[in-house]
């Protein structure tokens, strides 16, 4: 046992630290930089280009990992001084209108774009510069053992780096701890390695005092970095203090008193309770409540104000809702009636089947993405037309759902009242404009009431036909079925620098395997249908994340477990497996599993999803077991994982379900390669000796 410890615990312990960082670089970019909290997948793309790039140099005599720990210095010297300047109140972005962001710089169209491609352009060179030496130290580690048994140790070390990132999410710790936690793995195999020195700690450790004394007073939660201030505001009743939420450096909610003595002779705060008293002022009742995105409280404040009896207030993050429940003034959190529900909104209609008087959306409009595998924003499925079929299916006869929205253009207003009037019909629903935007009113409320408050129906525009938001085109910031400008400016940028890597890692060293290219493409776009499906059937929060990414790693590990083993199947009838698994899943509506119990849905829906991910991962094992060495198969798997995340962005035109068909072609250009290289091989006047290095 010590011996075989001793013989894999390098290999182990560097894919450990490389998936970790991985996973603590996204997050901590995303946060501090907020242009990145909608681009989450150029730091995932560097990362994957980093470590391809340094599998391609395991074999090189150029050894550059310790250039690990100046590099490390580097990227959070940037992340502190350009991320903070591209996060106040305004990002550059040269949407042109096809996508929407929240405090979007109305800059010039030049200006735009350079300032927007600076920011992707150094932030993609300095992860890239990151992940190449873990990707050399990782391949140098691959190349002393057998393919397939190298490479499981490798998927070994990446799930636990994946569970310790999640255990450190639970804890909440910040970026310090994170960091700390990377340098510390890194440190243990670089020292063994005979390559650690002072200034290496020395570097770690003025990157990780920087972090700490400049995270100020910010908290991060499992999704996203928090911020909470008091500022002093007056009003005839005096001085009052509210809190202000900030969510990636930028503002997001408030916590305010607005009981009626503390808002008394301010227009401006009358106004603001107005809109959320709203949905109980025009409901015939409102005994029974749900609150969806109840944030810091002020939604259900107003609910208890109004009278209500029962309050199910549904938060995905945990941490706002306990700065709520410490700092809110109203103290509604407090109240018995009000019952906390830590749990996305998609999640809990399909687990609860209480009725409701009033569904009241929160401002749930977010700063970040569901996860760096998808473009999908975190509060998009909640605006869907199933997504509203189920609220209206909690809702009483009389029922009212309310919906209010800090509308940025009116495309969105148009796209949400379509969608509202597509569910509950159009005649009944009705709009009016507050202080925090457009509030939707959906239902039956009392047409009284409505009168009286000078309410009327909403109507569709005939000048802006928006396609509606659904579970298969989540997009509800982008305009239409295209892939927005920015997008493939950015894409052509990360295109640019990996070509340029490529060239010069190139020098002497066998070409990509086209086979493992393909396989790794089509692996990127099944992982992310497993991550958004999976969002939709147990909600979109972090520990939902984990779990996909464990399920897709862990399918490639039992695949590879059984080559190991010697297990021999006909290549043809794996491949023919792998698209009939793809053909299920891609036919196989998921709304089929939500009825099921939690553990057999779980069970289920990663069987399916991750199924075909299986056949897919017996061909690679199959196909590794014929290399001298991993790493050359590895890199080429990772160049073609980073062309797939570009893929992925595909889903914006053709739906998330497209990611099927894509994968299917993928994995046809796998197979085909795959014999024709088998083919030069086996002729005696094109046979190719082995490589012993790297691709």
């Amino acid at each position: 046992m010590r011996q075989t410890l001793g013989k894999w615990w390098r290999l182990f312990l560097i894919c450990a630290v490389g998936l970790f960082l991985e996973l603590a670089v996204i997050r901590w970019v995303a946060g501090e930089a907020r242009l990145l909290a909608y681009f989450q997948k150029i730091p995932l793309l560097a990362a994957f280009l980093g470590l391809a790039l340094g599998y391609r140099l395991a074999g090189s005599e150029r050894d550059v990992r310790v250039r690990l720990w100046p590099n490390l210095a580097l990227l959070v010297g940037l992340t502190l001084t350009l991320g903070r300047l591209s996060s106040q109140s305004v990002i550059a972005y040269p949407g042109g209108g096809d996508e929407f962001l929240w405090f979007a710089a109305p800059l010039q169209d030049w200006m735009s774009v350079a300032v927007f491609l600076a920011i992707v352009g150094l932030f993609f060179l300095c992860i890239v510069l990151l992940f190449i030496p873990l990707g050399q130290a990782a391949g140098k580690e691959m190349v002393k053992h057998p393919p397939v048994q190298a490479y499981i140790v490798n998927l070994l070390g990446s799930l636990t780096g994946i569970w310790l990132f999640a255990v450190v999410s639970y804890l909440r710790s910040g970026p310090t701890v994170w960091f700390a936690v990377a340098v510390i793995g890194a440190a243990v195999y670089f020292n063994s390695a005979g390559l650690l020195r002072r200034w290496h700690l020395g570097l770690a450790a003025v990157a990780l005092l920087s972090i700490g004394l400049l995270n100020g007073g910010a908290v991060w939660s499992p999704y996203q970095r928090l911020e909470v201030e008091p500022e002093v505001y007056g009003t005839e009743a005096g001085e009052r203090t509210a809190y202000r939420l900030n969510v990636q450096h930028t503002f997001y909610q408030y916590a305010f008193d607005l009981s009626p003595d503390a808002v008394r002779g301010s227009e401006q705060f009358e106004d603001i309770a107005f809109s959320y008293d709203l949905p109980y002022r025009v409901s015939a009742r409102a005994e029974d409540v749900l609150i969806v995105g109840a944030g810091m409280g002020n939604d259900v404040a107003a609910a208890l104000r109004s009278g209500a009896s029962r309050i199910d207030a549904v938060e995905i993050d945990p941490v706002i809702q306990e700065f709520g429940q410490s700092l809110h003034p109203e103290r509604p959190y407090d109240d018995a009636r009000v019952n906390v529900i830590i749990d996305d909104a998609r999640s809990f209609f399909r687990r609860r089947g209480e009725r409701y008087d009033v569904v009241a959306f929160g401002l749930l409009d977010s700063h970040t993405l569901l996860s760096g595998l998808t473009s999908v924003r975190l509060d998009s499925f909640v605006y869907t037309v199933e997504s509203f079929q189920e609220v209206h299916g909690h809702l009483r006869e009389d029922g009212v759902a309310v919906l209010t929205f800090a509308v940025g253009a009116p495309w969105i207003e148009q796209r949400i009242g379509r969608m509202l009037a597509e569910v509950f019909g159009e005649e009944n629903v009705y709009a009016h404009w507050g202080t925090w935007g457009l509030t939707f009113i959906a239902g039956h409320p009392s047409a009284d009431r409505l009168s009286a408050l000078g309410i009327s129906a909403w109507r569709a525009s005939d000048s802006d036909d928006v396609p509606l938001s659904t579970d298969d085109w989540p997009y509800l910031y982008m305009r239409t079925r295209k892939i927005p400008v920015a997008y493939w400016q950015a894409l052509a940028l990360i295109g640019l620098v990996a070509a340029l890597f490529l060239r010069r890692t190139a020098g002497g060293r066998s070409p990509i395997r086209l086979p493992f290219w393909f396989l790794g493409a089509a692996f990127m776009l099944i992982e992310f249908k497993v991550i958004t499906e999976l969002a939709l059937l147990f909600g979109t929060t972090w520990l939902v994340n984990a779990l996909a990414i464990t399920g897709v790693l862990s399918m490639s590990l039992a695949a590879n477990l059984l080559v190991l083993r010697g297990i021999r199947i006909r290549p043809a009838i794996v491949f023919v497996l792998l698209l009939a698994a793809l053909l299920v899943a891609w036919i196989t509506p998921l709304r089929h599993l939500a009825a099921l119990a939690p553990l057999p849905r779980a069970i289920a829906s990663l069987l399916l999803l991750c199924g075909p991910l299986f056949f897919a991962s017996f061909i690679f094992g199959t196909l590794l077991s014929r290399e001298s060495e991993a790493a050359s198969p590895l890199a080429s798997d990772l160049n073609g994982a980073v062309v797939g995340g570009m893929m992925e962005y595909s889903s914006i035109m053709w739906g998330i379900g497209s990611a099927y068909p894509l994968a299917m072609l993928l994995y046809v250009g796998a197979v085909v390669t795959s014999s024709m290289r088998q083919r030069r091989q086996a002729s005696p006047g094109l046979r190719m000796p082995r490589s012993t290095g790297s691709s």
